[in-house]
Order: structure tokens, then C-alpha cells, then sequence
């Protein structure tokens, strides 16, 4: 089972911050059994990420998408996975309920459009309820490729992923072990060490 991970966002691309979410989705999807074959991150570009999309759905099964779900002009993730899909936003009353709830709770200003605008997602996806955002995940499935997108935001991404996505994948697929160990060596360079262990690597 292969999976990709896109990260979009300038801001990883210019070194503002550091993608600490792939390593995050990477290890998750390893303690159940599935393989990421490939991490990029792109500009907030409508064609950029489009091409990203079509050239993993040609190397993996699942792809995770993280970032580009905010309210803002440059948040343009769900508008292009419409166009991805040839699909169309629509409003998600579940969706619209979560938000206005979260603003009821934790937010004094008015909620406005900006943030009813959260409430569209593509109408081919299955929304993922976020409990700490408004922006909600989104699960989509085309030609036997599951897609996920979820908010870049750390926090929000890692809730997700652990309430909902890990599940919905164990689920969905049948999934080997992937069996992990580590041997320790020290006083050796690492063209000995290679030399001693060729048996058993050429044997893995």
C-alpha cells in the first residue's frame, strides 16, 4: 500500500516554517501498515497543485493533502480540488453547524461569511469534522485512489488524522506489517559496517 504526502504552502517554501507535518503523517501511516513513497511541497498555485495530484494518483493509492483550507484569498485548495474532480463546492449544513458552534464557544467577533464559506466542500467529498478549526478535512475517492486533505494547521492536521482518517484507512484497505528494527554500532566506519551486513541486507 503507497502513499504521498503533498504539503502545500509558500511559507514552507521559503523557509518560514518547518514541514513538521509530513514527518508527523509519515510516521502515523507507517504504524499501520502503509508505505510513503513520496513527500513534496508546492506553492499555493492552482496548476501546481493540479499537476501535483495527477502525477501521484499515478504512483500511489492514498494521498494526503495538508494545507490551503483557510478562509483566505490564498487558501485555494477546495476550489481546485473541484476542478481536479470536475466537481463543485456545495454547502455542508453539518459542516456550517460545527462552525457556528466553535464561534459560540471560543470566538467574541461575530462569525461572517469568510467563515461560513468553510461550510463548502466539493460535493463529491466526505466531510472530516474538525473540533478544533473551522476548516473541515475532506475524503474523496476516484478511480480506486483515496484523497485527503486536511488542514495545515498542526494541530487540527494531528486531531484529524488520529480521530478519523487512521481509522477510515484500516478500514478501507488491507494493509501489511511493516516491522521496524534498529541495530547500534559504534567504533566502525560505515564501509565496514556495509561490508559485514551484505549477506543479511541483500536477504531483506
Amino acid at each position: 500500500m503507497k502513499a504521498e504526502i503533498i504539503t502545500i504552502g509558500d511559507e514552507i517554501l521559503i523557509g518560514q516554517i518547518v514541514d513538521s507535518n509530513s514527518a508527523f503523517i509519515g510516521k502515523e501511516l507507517n504504524k499501520i501498515g502503509v508505505d510513503v513513497r513520496q513527500i513534496t511541497s508546492i506553492q499555493d498555485d492552482e496548476e501546481h497543485i493540479l499537476t501535483s495530484l495527477k502525477e501521484a494518483s499515478q504512483r500511489a493509492q492514498i494521498i494526503i493533502v495538508t494545507g490551503g483550507l483557510g478562509p483566505t484569498k490564498d487558501d485555494i485548495t477546495k476550489k481546485t480540488f473541484c476542478k481536479y474532480f470536475n466537481d463543485e463546492l456545495v454547502l455542508n449544513e453539518q459542516v456550517l453547524q460545527n462552525v457556528e458552534e466553535l464561534f459560540r464557544k471560543y470566538v467574541k467577533d461575530p462569525i461572517s461569511d469568510l467563515n461560513r464559506g468553510q461550510a463548502y466542500i466539493p460535493s463529491k467529498a466526505q466531510a472530516l469534522f474538525n473540533q478544533f478549526g473551522t476548516a473541515p478535512g475532506m475524503w474523496i475517492e476516484q478511480d480506486d485512489v483515496v484523497y485527503i486533505s486536511l488542514p495545515g494547521v498542526p494541530f487540527e492536521m494531528k486531531a484529524l488524522m488520529q480521530n478519523q482518517v487512521l481509522g477510515k484507512l484500516q478500514e478501507r484497505f488491507k494493509r501489511p506489517y511493516i516491522i521496524h528494527k534498529t541495530v547500534l554500532t559504534y567504533g566502525m566506519g560505515e564501509s565496514t559496517i556495509a561490508e559485514k551486513i551484505e549477506d543479511w541486507e541483500d536477504q531483506l
